[in-house]
């Protein structure tokens, strides 16, 4: 069962000044030698490769031995060179280590955290991520950040008033922390009286979210995570509108939705792709199987062709924050600060446990169950509905909400990795999740024309592994370099403990 209540508050062409990062200074010339290029578009890895690129740029691929001149090469020779991996569903402003009402005591914490973020991303491969509710000017990376994954975005999300977001503040200053608001007809008795429903239309909503540079929309339909609580939701009729308005815009439309009820809503209104696994389904909460209701809503999803972000890590990362024990991984150092990793080891650093202990107990449907037993169901359920939809045929991209929540569980970067095993662990072939990172999200989002493959005239954002990941899913976890915009970096060289780690 999920219970992510967070206690903080955190044109439709593509141009490139969509992508929010730091400028790099490629190198003029770049030749990767002798390496195995494995591309989604191909499927199949070409081996004794040379990769030539220039100015940012994938040149040329052709055999061994070209002996291209350039500026600076690199020995590919055991190694596999694939695309940079687009983490799709990301959200970059919130420090979910820290508490808020505690953050202006533990500013250089907060500001170790924020420096090393970039970093942690790269750190796992991940050379682009979308960021499904970002404030342009606000929510990228530091302003002295030397090099970083490009950042794509969908604007602020669109919500309704009184639904999930505006919920969980102090109605004085909801309209402050979520500001993208649509008047939403049926709910009207919940909407603030100092604001003109006139200039919260749909139409209003999407300008908003397009002329902040965005390449998608994103809202939300949860209704109370399968029936705990009763939040208003936007109407069929306002999806569709926000659908049309979208697509008018060239955008792509998301809709938040974890229930199979709400996958239901989110298909009727129009949704290209629902940014949620589904976990939550009407009876018993602890029973992992899928029941005719959550097996209708999954077949409906394969039907219609709707894409579906899995996003695993959101109960997993609850287990996490609920046991803790992520704290003994030693990979989390590598995307961790050790002045954070020492304040995680106190008693003030686990506020989130306690935090979301409390929930549980005041939301228990199952009271004489501990909650990490229904946890361990909600896993076991998005893994369930995961396996389905791979069976039937559906479209899954891969995105890990990172942070879907307060605590430990949703560690940058190495939660990419986790959200990898937990596919593996479902079922899911290594092929799948491959091109679900790469060329399928670069697809879904229209990047493709830039990202997803290794082809003549695509940006430079490439990673050299030391294995095969076709053959095992740890070679995601075994990188060598990480290649920004035709720029190399040593995987050493990102982590939290390198000596460099400061990112300036």
């Amino acid at each position: 069962m999920k219970l992510q209540i967070p206690l903080f508050i955190g044109s439709a062409l593509f141009l490139t000044a969509l992508a929010q990062a730091t400028e790099t200074r490629p190198i003029a010339s770049l030749v990767i030698e002798n390496v195995t290029v494995l591309s989604p578009h191909k499927g199949q890895p070409d081996d004794n490769r040379d990769v030539l690129i220039v100015d940012g740029r994938i040149k040329d691929i052709i055999s061994s031995g070209s002996n291209y001149p350039a500026e600076s090469r690199i020995d590919g020779r055991g190694k596999v060179l694939i695309p940079g991996l687009i983490d799709s569903h990301v959200h970059l402003r919130h420090n979910p280590l820290i508490n808020p009402r505690h953050i202006k005591d533990h500013q250089a914490l907060h500001l170790a955290y924020r420096d090393q973020l970039p970093r942690s991303f790269l750190c796992y491969g991940y050379t682009s991520v979308i960021d499904l509710d970002f404030t342009p000017g606000r929510g990228g990376w530091p302003a002295h950040t030397a090099i970083a994954p490009a950042i794509y975005h969908c604007g602020r999300g669109v919500r309704v008033a009184g639904g999930y977001g505006p919920v969980f503040v102090p109605s004085p200053i909801a309209t402050r922390v979520f500001p993208n608001l649509v008047f939403e007809p049926d709910h009207r008795t919940k909407w603030p009286d100092d604001l003109d429903p006139a200039l919260y239309t749909v139409d209003a909503a999407v300008q908003r979210v397009a002329q902040s540079g965005a390449i998608c929309l994103k809202t939300y339909v949860e209704s109370g995570f399968g029936g705990i609580f009763d939040w208003p939701v936007p109407s069929r009729d306002t999806l569709s509108a926000l659908s049309r308005a979208a697509h008018a815009e060239g955008l792509v439309f998301m809709i938040h939705a974890t229930s199979a009820a709400d996958w239901q809503r989110a298909m009727a209104g129009g949704a290209d792709i629902i940014a949620h696994g589904l976990w939550h389904w009407q009876g018993d909460r602890r029973v992992a199987d899928l029941t005719d209701e959550a097996l209708a809503a999954i077949d409906a999803a394969i039907k219609k062709g709707i894409a579906v972000q899995p996003t695993l890590r959101v109960v997993e990362g609850e287990k996490g924050t609920m046991d803790w024990q992520l704290q003994d991984d030693p990979r989390l150092a590598e995307v961790s600060p050790a002045s954070l990793l020492d304040y995680l080891r106190t008693r003030k650093g686990r506020w989130s446990k306690r935090a979301l202990l409390d929930i549980y107990r005041k939301h228990n449907p199952h009271p004489e169950v501990a909650p990490t037993d229904l946890i361990a169901t909600s896993v076991q359920r998005a893994r369930n509905s995961l396996a389905r939809l791979h069976r039937g045929g559906g479209r899954i991209l891969f995105g890990t909400d990172t942070p879907a929540q307060d605590g430990i569980g949703n560690p940058p970067g190495l939660n990419g990795h986790l959200e990898m095993t937990g596919w593996a662990a479902a079922g899911i072939p290594l092929e799948t999740i491959f091109r679900s990172a790469t060329l399928d999200n670069a697809r879904a989002f229209n990047l493709d024309h830039e990202l997803g493959s290794i082809e003549p005239g695509k940006q430079a954002d490439l990673v050299l592994l030391n294995t095969n990941p076709l053959e095992h899913i740890e070679a995601y976890d075994d990188i060598a370099l990480v290649i920004v915009n035709g720029t190399p970096v040593d995987r050493r060289d990102l982590s939290a403990q390198s000596p460099v780690a400061d990112n300036r």
